[in-house]
């Protein structure tokens, strides 16, 4: 008995000491394998001990309170036990990440494992697995879990009886297609605890990712440029660099060729790391959705229904999808902004006023009042230099109407028809005829310019506009509104309150109505991510608005405990240091979009080319809608004719019948 205590000490104290140690290594004891820590390994502080027959009475010895994660649980209806919680909290608080599981305590290991690694909102890139049992212990279906498949640091530790001193190490394959099995075991070395020496020396952890020899690496996506580009190879003449594993294998949808900003990520590291890429669009008609009951529909789905390894596609870093996945560095800046309706030309009551702005209006009545005041003076001096006797005609009445009639006359260019005699009244007439034919002329040219070139009204391109314009905005799916449902700004509630989500066939048609607005991706280097539904001639009534609605930064998206995913950030890092973030968005651009439609959103932003201030502005044939403002003017001056006209009947039938009256 004491040799088998030694030689189990012997092996795993020498497994702690040259591999775990640096992390948290969680035991989970088992009755049948006696062992102490021993040596330096005994030293060693951060141990998180489970003993699995005591299991369910040691919650209430804990120092973390459990009763807030079991709520937690409960509430999102996620199905657990006790070790399943036990591991949660061991992973959540004290960071295990390193496991040493005994016997027949690994399969249930495994199955709580793996739920607990998503239940646990910290999450480690290092874990380190060794599995110890005696041969012939386990049977074939221990290693049938996918956890075998996808995990690579992984040890078993095979002793060849009850009591034999012969310790074979193995490890799961892991690289390689997964048709060639990657869960199978693969001997390392042995290890003879009687002479306390190994065989062969090897590394039992060693490094699996330098290469992959050809493992696949499966992307959830779909078509949706630039982010992602997916075309038949055979129906479009083009080389296949995928498959498709959700098309049937001799359909013509199953070679693919795939591109794409974000694509090109994955394509560059699988080129490093000599891995497969393969896509699978069966479930990935959109972003989709984590629920809280960790199931999930469209591409996010396919991630934590371990269909797929990594899912891109302007995927932004939403927090709740982040809580039971994990997320890379992020990859590219993508504004969310609109295509709001165009500026509508302005045809208004009060275009005769528009030629002129205020302030000038305000200098042309003070200018036509000192006119009228010096003809007033100049007329009333030349009534009393030449003595008119007519009481009537040499009072101020009659200077003031000749001042006032005088001056408008003159501002219209219509002739006078007073006996002036005074020389100083006449050069006078003179100046201000002068004075007002130049208002007049500026005048006629601006009225003229408005008319053929007319002004155009406000477009809703900024936030504030667009909620002041109460404009209705639509998108093809909620994911483009994840990011702000959360936002107590009032403004983002207030847009929030006019977005729609509309089929793609059903935004085709509001977009040619040109009154809503569309979201498009405005991506860090100038282009645009366009839906298909807006097509050129729907373009052509639209404008983009001048800010974003808001803006976050594309991730992409994998199951929990990838070990891929270190290597996948380091070249991200480098890829964005490289300036090839900026060159493969030119062009793929060019290779997969309408150039030309990418030209004509982006003339419509201010300050390239025309410009909003300039769009659909080239003159015009006039009709009766550029005449409203004058109509109104030449209605009010018939108007305000009759009224005086009536006004001057009834005083001459007044006078007449008061002449009459008189003897």
């Amino acid at each position: 008995m004491l040799l088998i205590d030694k030689s189990w000490s012997l092996i795993l104290n020498i497994i702690i000491e040259r591999y775990l140690a640096g992390s948290t290594i969680c035991i989970l004891w088992h009755d049948d394998f006696e062992w102490k820590l021993q040596g330096e390994a005994k030293s060693y502080s951060s141990f998180v001990g489970i003993q699995m027959k005591t299991l369910s009475g040691s919650f209430a010895r804990n120092v973390v309170a459990v009763e807030a994660k079991e709520q937690q649980l409960r509430q999102n209806d996620l199905a657990y036990d006790d070790l399943m919680l036990k591991l949660t909290i061991s992973i959540e608080m004290s960071h295990c990440e390193s496991f040493l599981v005994f016997g027949d305590h690994i399969p249930i290991f495994v199955a709580a494992f793996s739920k607990a690694s998503m239940y646990s909102i910290w999450r480690s890139l290092h874990n380190r697995f060794v599995f110890a049992h005696v041969e012939m212990e386990l049977g074939e279906s221990c290693c049938r879990d996918f956890f075998f498949e996808d995990q690579p640091n992984i040890l078993f530790v095979v002793r060849n009886s009850a009591n034999g001193t012969i310790f074979e190490l193995k490890t799961n394959k892991y690289v390689g297609p997964r048709a060639e099995e990657p869960a199978q075991l693969l001997l390392l070395d042995r290890f003879n605890a009687s002479k306390a020496q190994f065989q062969l020396n090897t590394i039992l952890f060693p490094d699996k990712l330098r290469d992959l020899q050809g493992r696949e690496v499966i992307i959830a996506g779909f078509d949706y440029r630039p982010y992602t580009v997916i075309k038949p190879a055979q129906s479009k003449g083009i080389p296949s660099n995928a498959r498709d594993v959700g098309a049937a294998a001799q359909s013509d949808q199953a070679e693919v060729h795939i591109d794409g900003t974000e694509t090109r990520v994955v394509l560059n590291f699988c080129a490093q790391f000599n891995c497969t890429v393969q896509i699978d669009t069966s479930d990935a008609y959109d972003w989709g959705t984590i629920y809280p009951n960790m199931s999930g529909d469209g591409a996010m789905g396919m991630i934590i229904q371990h269909k797929a390894d990594i899912c891109i596609g302007a995927m932004y870093s939403w927090y709740d999808d982040y809580t039971y996945l994990d997320l890379s560095m992020y990859l590219v800046r993508s504004g969310i902004t609109c295509l709001v309706p165009a500026p509508y030309r302005l045809a208004s009551w009060y275009l005769p006023l528009q030629p002129f702005q205020g302030t000038l209006w305000a200098a042309v009545l003070v200018c036509l009042g000192i006119e009228t005041l010096g003809l007033v003076l100049a007329h009333r001096k030349e009534q009393k230099l030449y003595e008119m006797r007519d009481s009537e005609v040499r009072s101020w009445w009659s200077s003031w109407a000749f001042g006032l009639v005088t001056t408008f006359k003159l501002f219209i260019s219509q002739p006078g028809n007073s006996n002036v005699k005074s020389v100083t009244v006449r050069v006078l007439l003179f100046a201000c005829f002068l004075n007002d034919i130049i208002i007049t002329s500026i005048y006629g040219g601006g009225l003229a310019s408005i008319l053929t070139i007319p002004s155009l009204g406000e477009a809703a391109d900024t936030l504030h506009r667009m909620r002041s314009h109460r404009l209705q905005w639509a998108a093809s799916s909620e994911a483009w509104v994840y990011s702000i449902r959360g936002s107590d700004d009032p403004l983002m509630q207030d847009l929030l309150s006019n977005f729609h989500v509309y089929s793609d066939e059903q935004l085709l048609h509001l977009a040619h109505t040109g009154h809503m607005g569309f979201t498009v991706e405005r991506l860090p280097f100038g282009h645009f991510a366009i839906g298909d539904y807006l097509t050129a001639e729907a373009i052509d009534r639209l404008v983009i608005m001048k800010e974003d609605l808001y803006y976050q930064y594309t991730v992409a998206f994998v199951p929990r405990l990838w070990p891929l995913l270190g290597h996948f950030n380091d070249l991200v890092y480098r890829w964005h240091s490289s300036g090839f973030d900026k060159y493969w968005e030119f062009r793929v651009v060019a290779d997969n979009l309408n150039v030309q439609l990418q030209q004509q959103v982006e003339s419509t932003m201010p300050g390239v080319g025309q410009g909003q201030d300039d769009i659909n502005i080239e003159p015009v044939t006039l009709g009766m809608s550029n005449f409203v403002g004058i109509l109104v003017v030449w209605v009010l001056g018939i108007t305000v004719a009759l009224m005086a006209f009536l006004v001057e009947l009834l005083s001459a039938k007044f006078k007449l019948a008061k002449s009459c009256s008189t003897p």
